[in-house]
C-alpha cells in the first residue's frame, strides 16, 4: 500500500510539474505578445500591432467620452482606428513599461507614462496598469487604468488643476515641459508665480514643477507642521511621481526645505540650487520684529501695510521702482494667503526655525549657493556659510539683487541652471 501511495504521489508530481512548464512557457509566450506590441505600437507601425490583435479583440478604456481614446470597442478594424486617432489625442513625451506580470491567459502591464493632450497641449503624467488577456496567441482584451480625470481636465484646459492630499496638507503646483525635473520652492508670503520670469527664461529644456508652499496659494497647512515635515511631504510626492533625483531650486524658505531634503533623502536629490537663504535659525535680534509682523497679519487692518514693509524688505528699491505693475501683482498674490495659515507657516520658517548646520556637511550632491548683494533678510554672509559646509558647493553673489533674486534678475539663475 505504501508502495503504491509513493508511486501516486510522483506521478501527480510529475503531472503538476507538466502543468506548470507548460503554464510557464504560454506565460513567456503572452509576454513575448505584449512587447512585440508595445514595440508596435511605440514606433508608430500600426500594421504590425494589428499583428498582435484577436479579430474579435475588446479594447475597454473609461474617462471622459471628449478624450479621443474613450470607450468600449469591438474588433480589430475599431481597434484600427482607435491607433490611428491616438495621435490625434495624445502626444506623447515619454512611456516606460516598468514590468510586464503574466498568469494564465492575462499579462498585467505596470508603467508611467507623460503626455501632451490635444488640443490644449496640457501635459499630464500617470501611473498606469493595462490588462491584457491573450486568447489563440493574440491580444484578445485590452483594459487600461490611468488618471482619467487628470486627462479629461487637461483636454478641457491647458493648465489644469495639479494638486493632492499629501500626509492630509493639500499641495497645489504646476508642471509642464520634459526632460529632467527640476523642482521650485518659493519663499515666505509668495506663491509658485514668484518662478514665471525664471522658467520663462529657461524655455523647454527640462519638467518644470513650481509649488505652492503650505500656507501660501491654494496649499493649506496642518497641526504640527514644520519645514521637516514639508521636506517629508514633497520627498514623498517627487518618489511617487517619477521624479527621482530632481534638481531642487529653493528660495529663502524653500532654499531650507531644499537643504532639509537633501541631508535626510540623498537619493531624491541630483542637485540644490539654494538661493537667497540660511542654515542658521533666525537672528535673535530680528524676533520681536517678526512676533510683531506676525500680530499684523491676523490683523485685518494692519495686515496690508505689514505686507508692503515684507515687500520694502525683500526687493531692491531700484526693482521696485522700474516694475510697478509687478510690485503691485506680488503684493496682490501676498494678500491672498490665508492670513491664519500664513502666520504659522511664519512660525516654521522664522520663528520656530532650527539649525541646520550640524546637517550640511552630510550633503553630498552639487550645491550652488546664490546671494543678493544687497540681501538684508538673509546677508550673503549665510549663503557662504552653506557654500562652505556642504560637500559640493560653490557660492553666487549676484551684484545689485535684494533678496528677490528670482524676479530680480532671473537671468543669473538661468545662466546657473543651462551651465550646471
Amino acid at each position: 500500500m505504501s508502495y503504491r501511495l509513493d508511486n501516486e504521489r510522483r506521478r501527480r508530481s510529475l503531472m503538476n510539474q507538466s502543468r506548470l512548464e507548460r503554464g510557464q512557457a504560454a506565460s513567456d509566450e503572452n509576454v513575448t505578445l505584449i512587447e512585440r506590441y508595445f514595440a508596435a505600437f511605440g514606433a508608430g507601425d500600426i500594421e504590425a500591432a494589428l499583428e498582435c490583435i484577436h479579430p474579435d479583440a475588446i479594447w475597454h478604456v473609461d474617462g471622459d467620452p471628449a478624450v479621443v481614446t474613450v470607450g468600449i470597442i469591438r474588433g480589430r478594424d475599431a481597434v484600427r482606428c482607435w491607433l490611428e486617432r491616438f495621435p490625434t489625442g495624445f502626444r506623447p513625451l515619454s512611456f516606460s513599461v516598468d514590468r510586464l506580470i503574466a498568469e494564465d491567459a492575462d499579462v498585467i502591464a505596470l508603467g508611467r507614462f507623460r503626455h501632451r493632450v490635444q488640443p490644449t497641449d496640457a501635459i499630464v503624467d500617470s501611473d498606469y496598469a493595462i490588462r491584457f488577456t491573450v486568447r489563440d496567441g493574440l491580444i484578445a482584451r485590452y483594459q487600461i487604468f490611468e488618471d482619467s480625470l487628470l486627462i479629461a481636465a487637461a483636454r478641457h484646459s491647458a493648465k489644469p488643476a495639479r494638486q493632492a492630499l499629501i500626509n492630509g496638507s493639500l499641495y497645489g503646483w504646476d508642471d509642464s515641459g520634459s526632460g529632467r525635473t527640476i523642482i521650485f520652492l518659493h519663499g515666505l508670503f509668495l506663491n509658485r508665480q514668484f518662478w514665471t520670469p525664471l522658467i520663462d527664461r529657461l524655455g523647454g529644456n527640462g519638467r518644470f514643477v513650481t509649488f505652492d508652499m503650505p500656507g501660501h496659494g491654494i496649499s493649506t497647512w496642518r497641526e504640527g507642521l514644520d519645514l521637516d515635515g514639508i521636506a517629508d511631504d514633497l520627498v514623498l510626492w517627487i518618489m511617487e511621481n517619477g521624479a527621482a533625483p530632481a534638481t531642487i531650486v529653493g528660495h529663502s524658505q524653500g532654499g531650507m526645505i531644499a537643504l532639509r531634503i537633501a541631508a535626510r533623502y540623498p537619493d531624491a536629490v541630483e542637485r540644490l540650487v539654494v538661493v537667497n537663504s540660511s542654515a542658521r535659525p533666525e537672528y535673535p535680534d530680528r524676533i520681536d520684529a517678526w512676533r510683531t509682523r506676525r500680530l499684523a497679519l491676523l490683523d485685518a487692518t494692519a495686515r496690508n501695510e505689514v505686507l508692503k514693509d515684507v515687500q520694502r524688505m525683500t526687493t531692491s528699491p531700484g526693482w521696485l521702482e522700474a516694475h510697478p505693475v509687478e510690485a503691485a501683482s506680488e503684493r496682490e498674490a501676498m494678500a491672498s494667503h490665508d492670513p491664519a495659515s500664513l502666520a504659522l507657516a511664519l512660525d516654521a520658517a522664522v520663528l520656530d526655525r532650527g539649525d541646520m548646520r550640524p546637517h550640511l556637511t552630510g550633503i553630498k550632491v552639487p550645491v550652488a549657493v546664490i546671494s543678493g548683494e544687497l540681501d538684508n533678510a538673509t546677508p550673503f554672509e549665510l549663503g557662504q556659510e552653506i557654500a562652505n559646509s556642504v560637500g559640493d558647493g560653490r557660492h553666487v553673489i549676484v551684484k545689485g539683487a535684494a533678496h528677490h533674486v528670482p524676479t530680480e534678475q532671473p537671468e543669473a539663475i538661468a545662466d546657473l541652471l543651462r551651465t550646471g
